[in-house]
């Protein structure tokens, strides 16, 4: 009997790919250890055995014939996978059953940059309960996941998917809350999350109303859960009224971190998603009922590591941060919060200012200016550089954020007295400068995505100069920066919208197109 030489795989058995190449093959299946290191892909058998992205390619071609039969029952199938019935009516849900290798490419496309989504949950707990029999995520919660992983899939094929993922998603998150007193607490987190990455995901793609109805779903279950009183100080007031002993006592440090991880994430949503378009804000921070008493959420993976103390209680939370009051939230969660909150603020202040009010009344409209115009600066010198030596990318991306955050609340804030105060004025303008140097420190290939509330900003901050192009020759304002150089930045912004329009809908349909109208009508009167 003949040995195999050592290294070689038994005649016949080498791949394709490695016979095309001519090199040794280890025969290793689904794939061989030359192809692993290689193109795992190019990998393929003579028998018919398929590499797992082939596989993964022929179950999105069933999926997607599937769906065609959703959509068009009455139309003849090109490949018939069940039997039809003799009814010609559509079901009103059909789940989507998809393997463990389409589900595993969805959760890598998705979850390196989950955070940048309001991701709430501890990361390590949700990766390993992925693979476990026992403690399986709920549905709504998978569903939702799987969604945006779709819509940042590399593949086209499951990206062409996402209107099948969105219609899974949202029939989830309907049915997500359990009936299992046990599983409520949990069921209930996973819910909120779902609804935060639905809601991310209709912004990115213009569907504001939708968006801002899976919002209020979220806050609706946030208060009603009453995580904005963990830890309340205030624990008398709120005695016996609805939601705030609805749930169970979080089981361990990690579970009460995800808690306020939710409230946190809903407050930053709610507050720039209000700002953007001036509604009415779905929390009421001066009602007992919605004031917030919970603490500032803490870094991502602390509470895996940190027994928070006893007497570790809050009140007033959001009011004292605006008071100017020093607390301990400085965790990157609690900075975006704390952003999101003076955006929120600012733009609410601006819209109350009337020139012809009282003077009782304009003494306190100045005495808020000056205190939220305090606070707004020194949060901006909190804020840790974009240049961190320990940044990570997904770091940097979220900071890019939170301070662009900050400085367009400065610019609207301000802009209440921009045409007649010069300090005003220039305020906006250096606050519009420094948006635009934060976009040429960043290298925007790490950027495979934006949060869509950034289109909002940067729109803000290009008509700041738009408004001092065209008022160049009639302001009697200081000329602090020259023509050339006004148009240059109003460029640079619509550049960075552009590269980002081909990803959301609302970045380029709502905003860029809005800005391009806007600068070239200035342009052409300038001309």
């Amino acid at each position: 009997m003949s040995k195999t030489p050592l290294g070689r795989s038994p005649k016949g058995t080498a791949c394709i790919n490695c016979r095309q190449r001519k090199i040794r093959c280890d025969g290793k299946r689904p794939v061989c250890s030359p192809c692993s290191s290689g193109l795992p892909s190019a990998c393929r058998y003579s028998d018919g055995s398929l590499s797992p992205d082939q596989r993964l390619r022929e179950e999105i071609a069933v999926l997607e014939n599937r769906l065609e039969q959703l959509e068009h029952p009455n139309e003849p199938s090109k490949l018939s996978l069940h039997k039809t019935s003799s009814s010609t009516s559509a079901p009103r849900h059909t789940p989507l059953n998809i393997s463990l290798n389409m589900r595993q490419a969805l959760f890598r496309s998705f979850l390196p940059y989950s955070s940048e989504f309001g991701f709430c949950l501890d990361y390590s707990r949700f990766t390993a309960s992925l693979s476990s029999s026992q403690q399986q995520p709920f549905p709504s919660i998978l569903s939702a996941c799987q969604l945006l992983g779709a819509y940042l899939s590399p593949v086209n094929e499951l990206s062409a998917l996402q209107s099948a993922f969105l219609s899974q998603a949202l029939h989830d998150v309907s049915h997500g809350l359990s009936r299992n007193p046990i599983k409520l607490a949990q069921s209930l987190i996973h819910c909120v999350q779902a609804e935060i990455l639905l809601a991310q995901y209709l912004f990115i793609n213009g569907r504001t109303v939708e968006g801002k109805y899976r919002l209020s779903n979220a806050v609706s279950m946030v208060l009603g859960a009453g995580l904005h009183k963990i830890r309340s100080a205030d624990i008398y007031a709120f005695q016996g009224r609805a939601g705030v002993h609805s749930l169970p006592p979080p089981v361990d440090p990690v579970d009460e971190g995800e808690r306020l991880n939710a409230l946190w994430q809903v407050v930053i949503l709610n507050s720039c998603w209000t700002a953007a378009d001036g509604s009415v804000s779905n929390i009421a921070y001066d009602v007992p009922e919605s004031r917030i008493d919970a603490p500032w959420p803490l870094d991502a993976g602390t509470y895996s590591r940190t027994l928070l103390p006893d007497n570790l209680q809050g009140r007033y939370t959001v009011q004292n941060f605006l008071a100017n009051v020093p607390d301990n939230g400085q965790s990157l969660l609690a900075l975006h919060a704390k952003s999101a909150i003076l955006f929120e603020k600012a733009s609410l202040l601006r819209s109350q200012y009337n020139p012809h009010m009282a003077l009782q009344e304009a003494t306190r409209f100045q005495q808020t200016f000056n205190n939220l115009n305090s606070v707004i600066n020194r949060m901006a010198t909190s804020i840790p550089p974009l240049s961190g030596p320990n940044n990570s990318r997904s770091t940097i991306r979220i900071l890019l954020v939170v301070h662009t955050l900050c400085r367009v609340a400065a610019i609207i804030l301000h802009g209440t007295f921009e045409q007649s105060d010069p300090a005003s004025h220039a305020q906006v303008l250096g606050s519009a400068e420094s948006v635009v140097t934060l976009l040429k420190s960043v290298n925007l290939s790490d950027f495979p995505f934006i949060d869509p509330i950034t289109g909002c900003l940067w729109t803000i901050t290009a008509n700041v100069f738009i408004r001092e192009i065209g008022s160049q020759n009639t302001s009697r304002m200081p000329k602090r920066v020259s023509l050339k150089e006004l148009m240059n930045s109003t460029e640079i912004i619509m550049s960075t919208m552009q590269i980002f329009a081909s990803r959301s809908s609302f970045i380029e349909e709502s905003q860029l197109a809005r800005v391009r109208q806007t600068y070239m009508a200035c342009i052409n009167v300038k001309c």
